[in-house]
C-alpha cells in the first residue's frame, strides 16, 4: 500500500509498505478520509515528541473495515470512525478519572492514517472505534479526534450560558471551540448574554469564525482588557500564553490549550493570578467520555463544523499541503488515500 512517511522535519516521502494483518481483536480499516491537523503540522515543521521519525504519519481518520482479527467486534464492510488512542483503564490516572493522562495512552497510540490502510489495535478498537452512520460523511466523521480534544477542554472549563469567551488563534482548534460554543448555546435555547470572540491575524480564518457566529478582533490591535470569563489560547506560542492572562477577568479562567515546544517557559503576573484568583487550565488529549461527547456533536446535523474542511488533496502533494497550512492557507485538508 501507499503510505506517507515523515522522515525528518520538512521531509515527507510517499512509500510502498506492507498492508498490516490484524491479530486478535484488531481491526484493519481502509482509510476513506484522513485529515490534516495542527499537531501534524508541528511535527512537519519542527518535530514532535509524540510522533517518531522516521515513521508513518497522520492520526485523524474514518473508513471501512477491510479485515478483522479473532474476537474483534466489527465486521468487514462496516463504515467506522475512531480516534488513535485509548486509555488502559487500569493505572492510577484512569482510576482517578484522568484517562487523558493514562500512563500508556501515548505509548500505545496508532499513527499512519495517511495511508491506504490503518491497523487499529485491539484496545483502541474496543474503546474508541465506532460504527459510522451512513448519513455522516467520511470527512466529517474524521473530525472525531480533534473534537475529542475540544470536548476534554470544555469539560474542564464548564462554560456557562452567560460566559464571555475569548479564543486566541483562529486555526482548526480555535475554530472548533467557536463551533462547539455556538452549538452549546443553541442547545441551551440561547439563554444568557454570553458571547464568543475570536482574535487572530489571518483575515480569511477570522471570516470563518464570523460564519460560525463569533465576533472577531485583530490580535495586534487588542490592548489588555480583563473582561473575559474564559480565555482560550490556541496558538502554542509562549508570548501568547503570557498575554492571555491580560484578558481574563477576576475569578476567570485561562485555558492554555496550544502546546509550546519542549523546554519553553512562560511568565505570568503573580499578583493577578493570586489576588484576582485566576484559574489556569492546560487541557491535554482526551478520555473516553470526551470521545463520546465529540461523537454526539458530530452526529447532530445542527452542529456546524464542516466549514473547516478546505478541500481534498493528494498524498503525493502532502509537502505542498503542509507548506500551505504553515502559511495560513486553509484549515483542514482531506486526504483520500488510494482514491486519486
Amino acid at each position: 500500500m501507499e503510505a506517507l512517511v515523515l522522515k525528518a522535519p520538512g521531509r515527507l516521502e510517499l512509500q510502498r509498505v506492507p498492508v498490516p494483518r490484524p491479530d486478535r481483536g484488531e481491526v484493519l480499516v481502509r482509510v476513506e478520509a484522513a485529515l490534516t491537523c495542527g499537531t501534524d503540522l508541528k511535527a512537519y515543521l519542527r518535530g514532535h515528541p509524540q510522533i517518531p521519525m522516521p515513521g508513518l504519519f497522520g492520526h485523524e481518520y474514518s473508513g471501512v473495515v477491510a479485515a478483522v482479527g479473532d474476537d474483534a467486534t466489527f465486521t468487514v464492510g462496516q463504515e467506522v470512525m475512531g480516534v488513535h488512542s485509548a486509555p488502559c483503564q487500569e493505572c492510577d490516572w484512569c482510576a482517578r478519572d484522568q484517562e487523558n493522562l493514562c500512563e500508556k495512552i501515548m505509548a500505545t497510540k496508532v499513527l499512519g492514517s495517511y495511508a491506504e490502510y490503518l491497523l487499529v489495535p485491539a484496545h483502541i478498537a474496543r474503546l474508541n472505534l465506532f460504527e459510522k452512520p451512513e448519513s455522516l460523511s467520511f470527512e466529517r466523521a474524521a473530525m472525531l479526534e480533534p473534537l475529542a480534544c475540544v470536548a476534554q477542554a470544555i469539560e474542564l472549563m464548564r462554560p456557562r450560558a452567560d460566559s464571555r469567551v475569548l479564543i486566541i488563534g483562529p486555526g482548526a482548534i480555535g475554530l472548533m471551540f467557536a463551533a462547539v460554543l455556538a452549538y452549546l448555546r443553541q442547545e441551551s435555547g440561547g439563554r444568557g448574554q454570553g458571547s464568543v470572540t475570536v482574535a487572530g491575524r489571518n483575515p480569511a480564518r477570522l471570516q470563518l469564525a464570523e460564519r460560525l457566529g463569533a465576533t472577531t478582533r485583530l490580535l495586534a490591535k487588542m490592548v489588555p482588557d480583563p473582561v473575559y470569563d474564559l480565555v482560550i489560547e490556541c496558538t502554542g506560542r509562549e508570548e501568547i500564553w503570557e498575554r492571555s492572562i491580560d484578558f481574563v477577568r477576576r475569578g476567570g479562567k485561562a485555558v492554555l490549550f496550544g502546546g509550546c515546544p519542549a523546554g519553553t517557559r512562560a511568565s505570568f503576573d503573580t499578583r493577578r493570578l493570586h489576588y484576582d484568583q485566576i484559574d489556569v487550565i492546560s487541557p491535554f488529549h482526551f478520555g473516553t467520555r470526551a470521545v463520546r461527547t465529540a461523537r454526539h456533536w458530530l452526529l447532530d446535523p445542527k452542529f456546524e463544523v464542516d466549514l473547516l474542511l478546505s478541500g481534498e488533496r493528494r498524498l503525493a502533494d502532502a509537502r505542498e499541503v503542509f507548506e500551505d497550512l504553515s502559511e495560513g492557507r486553509g484549515i483542514k485538508y482531506v486526504f483520500r488515500p488510494g482514491r486519486f
